[in-house]
C-alpha cells in the first residue's frame, strides 16, 4: 500500500505549496523601486496600490468560487504586507461586488470580510477609495449608500491625504459628472479648496493664505477609481487586456472635462486608478504617468498584479509586481493529479503482470502429471 501513501504525500504537498507557500515565493521577486533624486532618498514613503478586490455578497456567485478566490486574496495581500512591509496602503475602488445592492447588516458584515483580509499591522494605514461597485454609478448614487460608505471606511466623497510630505488627493469618480447634482457641485467645491490649499503651501507669504495650517508643497498624486480619459488601452505603453475595446466617458473613463477639470485646479504629477480590471501604464490626457492597477482578484483577472510606488515629495519610482497566476495553481494540482495516475497505473500494471504470472504458473503445474 506504499503507493497510497505516496500518492497521499504528493497530493499534500501540492496543497501545501499553492495555499500556503507560493504566493511568498512569487512575491520575493516584486522589490521596491529606487528612486533616481537623492534629496529625499533616505526617508521614501513606500506606497502599495491594488484595486478592485470585488468581494462578492449574498446575490451574486457560487460560494465555493467565494470562498475560494477570497482565500488567494487573503493569502496574497498578507504575504505581500509581510515582505514589502509598505507605509501605506490604498485600495483604488469596487471593494465590494455588491456595495450597493444590500442591507446594513449584509454591508457590515462585508465590511468585517474587507477587514480581515487586507489587515495590517498597527500604524500602517488602508485607505480605502469608492468605487461604482460600492456605492454605485452617478446615476445610482445616494445618500444613504455614501454616508454609509464614509462612516465604516471614511472615504467617499473628494479629499486630501497627507502623509510623509506627500499629497494625495482621493476621488470619487462618479461624482465627476459636472452635471449639478448634490454630489458633483460638492466634490467640485471640494477640489477647489484642496486647489487653494496647495496653493498656499506653495505660496504660504500670501496674505489670504496667512492662517492656513500648511505642509512642505508638493505635487498631488491623484488615487481614484475610473481612469482619466483615455480613447482605450490602445494608447497604452504597457497593457494586460486579452482585447482592446473603445471606453466610454463616464462609464470606463472620466470624461475629457472632468479630467481637464483635475489637471486645472490640482496640477497633479502621477495618477492611480483601476476600474478596468487589466493594467495600463500610459501618459495621459494630462501629460504625466498613469498607472490603471489590475483586478486584485482572479475573477476579474487570471494574471492579477498591483502596483509598489516609492515617492519622495521631487520624485517617484513605480513598479509593477505580478501575483501567483489561477493557472500555475491549477496545472500544479493537474500535475499532483496525473502524478497520482501514474503512479496507480504504475501499481496496477505491476499487479496485473504479478497476477498473470502467477496464474501461468498455476497453469503449468496443472499440466504437470
Amino acid at each position: 500500500m506504499r503507493w497510497i501513501y505516496a500518492c497521499f504525500v504528493i497530493v499534500l504537498c501540492a496543497l501545501i505549496f499553492c495555499e500556503y507557500v507560493a504566493d511568498f515565493v512569487v512575491l520575493q521577486k516584486c522589490k521596491w523601486p529606487e528612486i533616481r533624486r537623492k534629496k529625499y532618498v533616505d526617508d521614501p514613503l513606500r506606497a502599495m496600490v491594488i484595486a478592485d478586490p470585488h468581494l462578492l455578497g449574498p446575490h451574486r456567485g457560487h460560494w465555493l468560487d467565494k470562498l475560494y478566490r477570497e482565500w488567494h486574496m487573503t493569502r496574497s495581500f498578507q504575504a505581500a504586507s509581510r515582505l514589502l512591509q509598505p507605509d501605506v496602503v490604498f485600495v483604488l475602488g469596487d471593494l465590494f461586488d455588491e456595495g450597493d445592492m444590500v442591507s446594513d447588516k449584509q454591508f457590515q458584515e462585508y465590511v468585517w470580510r474587507y477587514l480581515q483580509m487586507f489587515n495590517l499591522p498597527a500604524g500602517i494605514p488602508l485607505i480605502s477609495v469608492v468605487g461604482n461597485h460600492d456605492v454605485g454609478f452617478h446615476y445610482k448614487m445616494h445618500p444613504f449608500f455614501m454616508t454609509r460608505f464614509e462612516n465604516y471606511l471614511n472615504y467617499s466623497k473628494v479629499h486630501l491625504y497627507t502623509i510623509k510630505q506627500i499629497h494625495f488627493v482621493v476621488i470619487n469618480s462618479m461624482a465627476m459628472e459636472a452635471d449639478g447634482c448634490m454630489f458633483c457641485t460638492e466634490a467640485e467645491s471640494a477640489l477647489k479648496n484642496i486647489s487653494s490649499t496647495l496653493h498656499c503651501m506653495q505660496q504660504p507669504h500670501v496674505a489670504e493664505c496667512a492662517r492656513t495650517r500648511r505642509h512642505p508643497y508638493s505635487q498631488p498624486i491623484i488615487m481614484q477609481h475610473f481612469p482619466t480619459y483615455r480613447i482605450s488601452d490602445k494608447v497604452c505603453r504597457e497593457h494586460d487586456a486579452p482585447h482592446i475595446e473603445a471606453f466610454r466617458e463616464r462609464y470606463h473613463v472620466l470624461s475629457k472635462d472632468a479630467t481637464d477639470m483635475l489637471g486645472e485646479l490640482l496640477k497633479p504629477r502621477l495618477a492611480f486608478a483601476g476600474h478596468s480590471h487589466y493594467f495600463c501604464h500610459n501618459i495621459n490626457r494630462l501629460g504625466i504617468d498613469e498607472y490603471t492597477v489590475a483586478s486584485f482578484s482572479w475573477r476579474n483577472n487570471v494574471n492579477p498584479s498591483f502596483m509598489l510606488a516609492t515617492i519622495t515629495p521631487d520624485d517617484y519610482a513605480v513598479f509593477r509586481c505580478k501575483m501567483l497566476p489561477q493557472q500555475f495553481v491549477y496545472n500544479s494540482y493537474v500535475s499532483a493529479g496525473v502524478a497520482c495516475l501514474v503512479l496507480i497505473a504504475f501499481q496496477l500494471r505491476k499487479y496485473l503482470s504479478s497476477r498473470g504470472q502467477a496464474m501461468e504458473e498455476m497453469s503449468q503445474q496443472k499440466k504437470q502429471p
